[in-house]
């Protein structure tokens, strides 16, 4: 009975073990930049109220496209007249009466110069727009994403290396205390090393603070309700962003960052779209055909007069249907048409202004952004020799502290220099990662 007992407890010890370890897992999940981006467009409001302008526009294009079936109606409707009237023949008499009719109608448009079919070529233009806006938006969001993500992740590292610099500076008291217990060191050498470690302490809590703002932003732009569970995947520390493969030649880069450039589609969009609307416009030059059908039946009761049919009766030897097509020729509607068409011309030239200055903006981008990515690589290999040569320096120091020919003072300035090469080759590398990262997004459309 024991060893039931026994087999059982295991058995929930094991159960119990694991769904702690789970939790802990779920805990610890680690958020990769995409999984930011992806999780920010979800949950991004404007991003949510642009589909929704979307969908309004593709109702709007059913819509449009319906209009070309016909419009069918069914009416009724009656009146009562009292009082007397005059004849032709001036004979004065009564007029009491009731008269009603009811019936069915449809009307088809039958010629209008296309106007239906491109209404609902616009209406299609006007939806595209609205997904070219939410891609727009997409993409300003996942710039500003990119840089608070490798923001945080910067200010990560500088809290990683402030931190080891922290715990040296803690073995280099431990060890000075020791020595002073000892009667080997003197007393100020206590003291200097506690002031080091309390301005280590400082620096690590302003990198703490850094990163704690960093990771806030990064939440607002997400939407994220807790920027503190928030634990960020660090990739880009698995390779040397010295070795990274180049870029191709500038001009094939503009011609791809074009391509993959919403705000062009756009432009286009709307270019395509007056065209559209010229024809819309020039629709009414054009005489309209419209054709109708309709049938139905009246009723008509002189209340006075003998031998009085009755509704039924009157309604069925009444009834009659009724075809007809009505043509509609514009002859004079004060140059409107012409000075529409005229606005149209003018818009076009705008988007193609604006389409050339968006060009120029996007080349100006690419120019920056490959000039910074050429100085920073250099700025970079400069920080890891000067990193290395000072990591040296320190380990130089130190063996003459401990020999007895350096003072605690030439440790910490050795000290301080590392951490000040350390930091700039932490910033450089990130500031190459950034560059690389954007300049990748802006050509090709995709941070892979």
């Amino acid at each position: 009975m024991m060893n039931i007992y026994r087999r059982e407890s295991i058995k929930y010890c094991l159960i119990l073990i694991w769904v702690m370890l789970s939790v802990d897992v779920l805990a610890q999940q680690t958020w990769t930049l995409q999984d930011c981006i992806d999780y920010a467009v979800e949950h991004n409001l404007p991003i949510k109220q642009q589909e929704i302008k979307a969908a309004i526009k593709v109702l709007d294009q059913e819509m449009a496209l319906r209009e070309r079936l016909p419009s069918v109606n069914g009416y009724a409707n009656g009146y009562t007249t009292f009082g007397s009237s005059q004849d032709v023949f001036g004979t004065i008499r009564r007029n009491d009466n009731l008269n009603s009719n009811m019936g069915i109608n449809a009307e088809l448009t039958l010629y209008q110069y296309n106007y239906f079919r491109n209404q609902a070529k616009k209406a299609a233009s006007e939806a595209e727009q609205e997904r070219i806006e939410k891609e727009i938006l997409k993409r300003n969001l996942t710039v500003q994403l990119m840089e608070a993500y490798l923001q945080t992740l910067l200010a990560q590292a500088l809290l990683v290396s402030q931190d080891s610099a922290m715990q040296f500076s803690k073995q280099l008291l431990d060890k000075a205390e020791k020595s002073t217990a000892v009667g080997a060191t003197a007393v100020s050498v206590v003291a200097e090393a506690k002031a080091n470690l309390a301005r280590e302490r400082q620096q690590y809590q302003q990198y703490h603070k850094d990163r704690q703002q960093s990771l806030l932003k990064l939440a607002q732009l997400m939407n994220h309700p807790d920027y503190s569970s928030l634990r960020l995947a660090v990739p880009i520390t698995a390779q040397d962003p010295q070795h990274d493969s180049t870029f191709s030649e500038i001009s094939n880069l503009r011609e791809e960052a074009y391509l993959h450039n919403p705000v062009f589609a756009k432009l286009q969009n709307q270019k395509d779209g007056l065209d559209l609307e010229s024809k819309l416009i020039k629709a009414a030059l054009f005489p309209t055909v419209k054709g109708s059908a309709g049938l139905g039946s009246t009723y008509f009761n002189a209340f006075k007069a003998e031998n009085t049919r009755s509704f039924f009766v009157q309604s069925k030897d009444n009834f009659a249907q009724q075809l007809a097509v009505t043509v509609s020729v514009p002859i004079f509607n004060k140059g409107k048409t012409k000075r529409q068409l005229k606005q149209i011309e003018f818009n076009k030239q705008n988007i193609q202004l604006s389409a050339d200055n968006e060009r120029l903006a996007q080349q100006h981008i690419l120019d920056k952004l490959l000039l910074e990515l050429d100085e920073n690589r250099k700025q970079y290999g400069i920080a890891v020799e000067a990193s290395t040569a000072t990591e040296q320096s320190l380990d130089y120091t130190l063996r003459s502290f401990e020999a007895g020919k350096a003072s605690i003072y030439d440790i910490n300035t050795s000290k301080s220099n590392l951490i000040k090469a350390e930091s700039e080759k932490i910033r450089s590398k990130y500031n190459v990662v950034f560059n690389q990262l954007l300049l990748r997004y802006q050509i090709y459309g995709t941070i892979n």
